[in-house]
């Protein structure tokens, strides 16, 4: 056998497999198949039917519409619209969506669910459009008007319906990503396309749901969706390109009525439409309207092409980097939106007041077409624009000022150098433009150039580029100016960007001293974002953060044994000459008694559990529960793998994602930060995950360890993140920290600390200050429902630590309440009001501590 061989023997083994499981996936979805099989038989023998007399009765047989169901009253074609597809060109792709949508949901809810779901939310979903065709038409919208004697044919409306019917039986992550992501599409597609199609489909996704919920027999209500803040950015991101999708509506469907179709116009390109020029021009007379529009014609080309479309790009990189967590694609995007806010309020309220002439009469007469649709057209953009400044909390706030500033200066120095090129080059050809160019018909001309070309279409032209230089500059300053802002803010989202320039250096320091040596269990969580550093001009460095004026250390300084204190106070000094009040967090007995003698006030915070794996073993009554849990992961094929997040395959990565994402939704306050580490967190490689997965390679729970350096090697690991799965075994978190327990010890590490338990400790009132007593006792009773603080601690005893107390150090006690509220804004930073005002009401049972 030659060495090929194996290699091919390996891929038909593997082709056999993977047929076998796609004809088992075909053979579950049943009822999918004949609904395909339905579409394409009524299609099809539709689209061979010759133009006449029949195909024009089957036509209007089998759509459904207003005038057709209200006035002609064909009741039937709520339901047989959804089984014929409008054009052949569109068959293929309206069958892969009824094969995947309806597989999908099918696979979810049964074979008779399915059935009954599709019917049920075709009738209702159209019904519900028709109901807002009805209300258009007794507003006497015109777009109700135009579009109440359409044909519809379209399958997708059944689509919609039953996947969002289906959602209601996935998990709580993949329900919220279907129906958010869902609704945004469905409800572009209304704003800016606006057929009675899309209304359809709307209406069938609002009947999905509703189906959804009786089927599952859960109660409706609205409540504020509980996600973490990488999940909130991915859902705001997608909402984002979802929006900037929306002007594509306008430009592939030009007669759209959709209440967005106003601003989606203006991303459309009307200069190379001859029928704009011959509407302008059709009573033979040279009128001010003819000689604009002829004049624009002489503004086409590839240019207003890319300053028509750059913008969408520019809007796409920036719900990519929202995605990503970066600032400056939620600058982007809040400028953009800004942008088409102002264009809008422009174009349909302050020309049509100004102008004058036939110009004014032929806006008058779009303004009486679409009425407050241009006033919605100007909402929605500033809307949006609003939500993601009120969306600035989900973003790391590190420098947050600095990088926007950078940006903000980087884009305004593109646009002014662009801008100051395209005005030297226009004034030395002067000549090249009709009439000759001023230098302030120049300037007055200057921001046509970098706006949509649909602004155009309506502004008056007063200078027209003839020549050659002329023509390429006025062609191509726009779409320069939007490449260079979409390179900018490419590698302001890059890590260590030109945006960026203080963290990365500075974070490289840290990691050195670091993996040097690690004064503490916790100094890795000085790596992680929204700490900044100050380095000691002796050596040494602290993490720390600025809240209210408050500057709260992560740990004790990173210094050489003995020091600590020393660099401490140092920065103390620091903190003075901004005005800021110190307060050191989670510092360790050795720092204390060095503060202490220095006059610093102390009061204790948490409780560190720390084993030591030299001398841990498993035997004894104490380690039943243990025991127990270690043999039953072996009965139910678990096994735990010792991994970097990176090294995941991209399935178990998601499912990791999917389980953190589960957790923070069943809790009523947001996902805590600050020493508590997210799916973030996990990415960094000197991290190490330990995950129970079964054979079949599901995530069944997930704990991450944080390192502890000494001279460069590993001595320690610190538990960090804990996330199990909703229907994994009981005790499968036992089952983890046992396994890396003794792995540490296989490896001759010095400690595994299981962290500390934040406000889980009964402070000492000796000495200590009874306001922060108060504080710290009234968040610990409120968050500890929640969050199980105490149950936490109460579930590390059972590995048989060494307890190890960790503390706040103050040195005035009349900035303890800032310090108290500053530390809570750190640990929560997105708590509204509202939930403040909850989680200081009566609370129910505590969750098991091993949920964390």
């Amino acid at each position: 056998m030659t060495a090929a061989e194996p290699a091919a023997s390996g891929f038909t083994d593997r082709c056999r497999t993977a047929g076998r499981s796609a004809a088992r996936l075909a053979r579950s979805v049943p009822v999918t198949w004949a609904i395909a099989a339905v579409v394409t038989l009524a299609s099809v023998y539709r689209f061979t039917r010759p133009a006449g007399d029949f195909r024009r009765t089957l036509d209007a047989i089998a759509s459904t519409g207003f005038d057709t169901v209200l006035l002609n009253h064909d009741w039937l074609s709520v339901f047989t619209a959804v089984f014929f597809v409008p054009k052949p060109g569109g068959l293929f792709l309206t069958l892969l969506a009824v094969i995947v949508g309806i597989g999908w949901s099918e696979r979810r809810m049964g074979h008779v669910r399915t059935l009954a779901v599709f019917a049920a939310v075709t009738v209702l979903g159209i019904a519900l459009g028709l109901s807002a065709q009805a209300l258009g038409l007794a507003s006497n919208l015109y777009g109700a008007q135009a579009t109440r004697g359409h044909h519809v044919f379209d399958p997708t409306i059944a689509v919609a319906g039953t996947m969002m019917a289906a959602s209601a039986f996935a998990r709580p992550l993949l329900r919220r990503r279907v129906r958010i992501i869902g609704f945004a599409v469905l409800s572009v597609l209304v704003l800016y396309a606006g057929a009675p199609a899309d209304q359809y489909r709307l209406g069938a996704g609002v009947a999905g749901v509703l189906a959804g919920l009786l089927l599952t027999h859960r109660r409706p209500e609205i409540k504020r969706p509980r996600a973490t803040r990488r999940e909130a950015r991915t859902l705001l991101s997608a909402v984002v390109a979802v929006t900037a999708l929306g002007p594509l509506v306008s430009i592939l469907a030009p007669h759209s009525i959709g209440v967005l179709n106003p601003l989606g116009s203006l991303f459309r390109d009307p200069l190379r439409d001859p029928t704009f020029v011959a509407a302008r021009c059709e009573t033979g007379d040279v009128t001010r309207q003819c000689l604009d529009a002829v004049a624009l014609t002489r503004l086409d080309g590839p240019g207003a092409v890319l300053v028509t479309l750059l913008p969408l790009v520019a809007l796409l990189l920036a719900a990519r980097g929202i995605h990503r967590g970066r600032r400056v694609g939620l600058y982007l995007a809040i400028g953009l939106n800004i942008l088409m806010a102002v264009i809008a309020a422009v174009y349909y309220g302050f020309l049509p007041l100004v102008a004058s002439g036939q110009y004014t009469r032929f806006q008058s007469t779009a303004a009486e077409q679409f009425g407050a649709f241009d006033l919605v057209a100007t909402l929605v953009p500033a809307g949006i624009a609003i939500m993601l400044m009120v969306a600035r909390p989900l973003f790391p706030t590190r420098d947050a000022g600095r990088v926007a500033v950078k940006f903000v200066g980087l884009a305004l120095l593109a646009f002014v150098g662009t801008a100051a090129a395209y005005l030297v080059v226009a004034w030395i050809v002067r000549d090249q433009f009709s009439p000759t160019a001023s230098v302030s018909a120049l300037i007055l001309d200057l921001p046509e150039h970098f706006i949509p070309v649909g602004f155009l279409a309506f502004e008056p032209v007063d200078m027209v580029a003839t020549g050659p230089v002329a023509i390429a500059a006025s062609q191509w300053v726009g779409p320069l100016f939007w490449i260079v802002l979409i390179v900018i803010a490419h590698r302001g989202m890059q890590s260590g960007s030109p945006l960026d320039t203080a963290r990365g250096p500075a974070l490289a320091r840290i990691s050195t001293l670091l993996r040097a040596g690690s004064p503490s269990t916790l100094s890795w969580m000085t790596t992680w974002e929204g700490n900044e550093y100050w380095f000691a001009p002796g050596g040494g460095a602290v993490a720390y953060r600025v809240i209210n004026d408050v500057a709260i250390t992560t740990g004790d300084p990173i210094a050489p044994t003995g020091e600590g204190a020393a660099v401490a106070e140092a920065f103390a000094r620091h903190c003075a000459h901004h005005g800021w009040t110190v307060a050191f967090y989670s510092v360790t007995d050795e720092l204390r008694a060095g503060l202490s003698e220095r006059g610093y006030n102390s009061i204790a915070v948490a409780e560190e559990t720390v084993i030591h794996p030299a001398g841990w073993s498993l035997q004894g009554g104490k380690m039943k529960d243990i025991r127990t849990a270690i043999n039953r992961a072996e009965k139910e094929g678990l096994s735990a793998s010792w991994v970097r997040f990176g090294d995941l395959a991209p399935r178990q990565a998601a499912q990791v994602r999917d389980i953190s994402e589960m957790w923070v939704a069943e809790r009523d306050l947001p996902e805590m930060g600050f020493t508590l580490g997210g799916i973030d967190e996990l990415l960094d490689d000197a991290v190490m995950l330990m995950v129970a997965v079964d054979a079949e390679g599901r995530v069944h729970a997930v704990t991450s360890w944080l390192p502890s350096f000494s001279d460069g090697r590993v001595r320690g690991w610190t538990l960090d993140f804990m996330r199990r799965a909703p229907d994994s075994m009981n005790g499968v978190m036992e089952f983890l920290i046992a396994r890396t327990i003794l792995r540490a010890g296989d490896d001759g590490l010095d400690f595994v600390s299981l962290s500390g338990a934040p406000l889980a400790v009964d402070v000492d009132p000796d000495g200590q200050s009874a306001s922060l007593r108060a504080i710290l006792a009234v968040l610990s009773r409120s968050l500890e429902p929640v969050y199980g603080f105490r149950s936490l601690l109460r579930f590390k005893t059972k590995f048989r630590p060494e307890f190890r107390r960790l503390h706040l150090m103050y040195a005035d006690s009349l900035a303890l309440p800032a310090i108290g509220l500053a530390l809570a804004r750190a640990y929560l930073p997105t708590l509204t009001a509202r939930q403040a005002v909850r989680a200081f009401g009566p609370r129910a049972t505590p969750r098991v501590a091993s949920d964390r």
